[in-house]
């Protein structure tokens, strides 16, 4: 976390983003004291789940990702705060509810998310 933070003070320094944004994105990053102790629960609920995003071409593996969740929820949370003032297009994305979706997940919720085929490629997202 000390490695994001430098990151962060440095794009303050180098005018890239304002004070403001560096705050929330610091914000997320350093829950407040109430927040710290509910974490670990939440945490261990995600703790050794991955999302895997998979492209296949032809039948053939072309790519396959995986990421652990708990990364995953740290991600959404900076990039829903911030992503929208450096990618426009983000905008569209504020009225999914990725609490939600996180939150399912948490109770246990596993198995294919996305699946999206084009001819003889496919991409599917899961959590597992």
């Amino acid at each position: 976390m000390k490695e994001e933070m430098r990151k962060i003070l440095q794009m303050v320094e180098q005018n890239k983003i304002t004070v403001e944004e560096a705050e929330k994105l610091l914000d997320v990053m350093v829950p407040d004291e109430e927040e710290v102790q509910t974490a670990p629960a939440a945490s261990e609920s995600i703790q050794g789940k991955f999302l895997r995003v998979r492209v296949t071409e032809h039948g053939e593996q072309k790519v396959q990702v995986n990421v652990p969740l708990s990364i995953v929820e740290v991600g959404l949370k900076i990039g829903m705060q911030v992503g929208p003032q450096f990618v426009p297009e983000m905008e569209g994305l504020k009225n999914i509810d990725f609490g939600e979706l996180m939150e399912a997940i948490r109770q246990g919720a596993t198995g294919k998310l996305v699946e999206v085929k084009d001819g003889d490629e496919e991409v599917e997202i899961y959590v597992d």
